[in-house]
């Protein structure tokens, strides 16, 4: 993905560390699950290289998963791997001497290395000053801000646009706030001041399901703020991708999320079913426009929900590389004149119930089924760390929407947990 000059050498490292995120009230179990496949996520990154970028990983990938994406026109052979122990890919970098030198001397004879982080955090600062490089991505102290559940509905009513019904309270207040909001609305959502992929996303129908939240919300100091809000009935929950540079906006793309009940993140599927298409780019529009006179940079994801009243609004803000960042950008690369006639169907961590390798892998898919140049359709596996769990992320690209949803059941049948 070249943001940059020619002049510019990239260097991709998506770091994800749960200090990063800074989860509110998630579960043990919940975190745990999380915490054990954080060191997987870097890998996606190759989704969004070009064949001269480089790429940095906790390990090597999969060498058949390789060779099929540099096949189709995807990622790089350019890896770096840090020989040095730290908890997160970051920190690795930052105790590596012999692979900052080998960054810094990238940037020589005229050259400027620019990272290109997940989220844009002081560590990835840190290498960048080490390196007399630049991050394309906010200042630490903006990625934080933006990345604040409460942050959007302040930016909303600075910008004179819709909001839904909400209060924002700290952990001592949830419950009597929330009791409040379920007498006057009946469905209510309780959304943590730092979530991520539905984790400290509560959606609350009744006094049970409240109850069920006590246990979490006893693990949180007293100001950990939360985000309440009336929980409106939605005909889709659109999501548009946008790249941010000093100069310029980029649209990536609108997509409708995959959400299960509770309010988690399965995916999302293109083109939208959004009906008020021009509402939803003028507001996400003037979003981009106010961070980016903050000094926001790099990619950027702005979820809304179309109500059955045919009221829109923005719920949430993604200050970093959302899951349909990955799926955009691959279908603008391989198709650049033809995606928006493309059906896209992007879906998360399906689970086939045993470890298994790439390869071991496409033969449970099938050559058919995967993805190839010749007929531009079929599933293109990501994520394919996690294949040690027996878990993947696919993108589906195909020409017509009955294929797409051919190929959407196909892996429904395979998967022990997939919508």
């Amino acid at each position: 993905m070249t943001f940059q000059t020619q002049k510019s050498i990239n260097v991709f490292i998506h770091n994800l560390h749960p200090s990063t995120l800074k989860l509110s009230a998630v579960s043990r179990d919940d975190s745990d699950d999380f915490k054990l496949q954080l060191h997987e996520y870097p890998e996606r990154a190759l989704l969004l290289v070009e064949p001269d970028d480089y790429i940095i990983l906790n390990h090597p990938p999969d060498q058949a998963y390789l060779d099929y994406l540099i096949d189709i026109g995807i990622g790089t052979r350019n890896l770096l791997i840090p020989s040095s122990q730290g908890e997160s890919l970051s920190e690795k970098v930052l105790k590596d001497k012999s692979l900052l030198a080998f960054l810094q001397q990238l940037g020589e004879q005229g050259n400027q290395v620019v990272l290109h982080p997940y989220m844009s955090t002081q560590l990835e600062a840190k290498i960048a000053l080490k390196i007399k490089g630049t991050v394309n991505g906010p200042p630490p102290e903006l990625s934080l801000k933006v990345n604040s559940k409460i942050y959007l509905p302040t930016l909303l009513h600075e910008l004179a646009l819709p909001v839904p019904e909400y209060e924002i309270v700290n952990s001592m207040k949830v419950l009597e706030t929330a009791k409040k909001f379920i007498a006057q609305y009946d469905k209510i959502i309780i959304i943590g001041n730092h979530t991520y992929g539905g984790l400290a996303v509560w959606p609350i129908r009744n006094q049970a399901e409240l109850n069920a939240l006590t246990i979490n919300l006893s693990q949180c100091n007293t100001e950990e703020l939360f985000l309440i809000e009336k929980r409106y009935d939605v005909l889709c929950s659109p999501n548009i991708q946008y790249l941010i540079t000093q100069s310029a906006i980029q649209e990536l793309g609108l997509s409708d999320q995959i959400l299960d009940q509770a309010m988690k993140h399965h995916g999302n599927t293109y083109p939208s079913s959004a009906t008020q298409l021009e509402i939803l780019w003028r507001d996400s529009r003037r979003l981009c426009e106010a961070l980016q006179a903050q000094g926001y940079r790099g990619l950027l994801g702005i979820d809304f929900i179309e109500t059955t009243e045919g009221q829109v609004f923005a719920v949430d803000i993604n200050g970093r590389a959302n899951a349909s960042s990955f799926g955009l950008y691959v279908l603008r690369k391989l198709f650049p004149d033809s995606y928006p006639e493309k059906h896209l169907i992007m879906l998360t961590h399906i689970n086939i119930g045993k470890p298994v390798t790439f390869t071991e892998l496409t033969d449970i898919l099938g050559q058919y089924n995967l993805f190839d140049p010749q007929t531009k359709q079929g599933i293109l596996p990501y994520n394919t760390g996690f294949l040690q769990w027996g878990k993947f992320s696919a993108i589906i690209i195909a020409n017509t929407q009955a294929e797409s949803e051919r190929l959407q059941r196909f892996l429904k049948r395979l998967s022990i947990s997939l919508l």
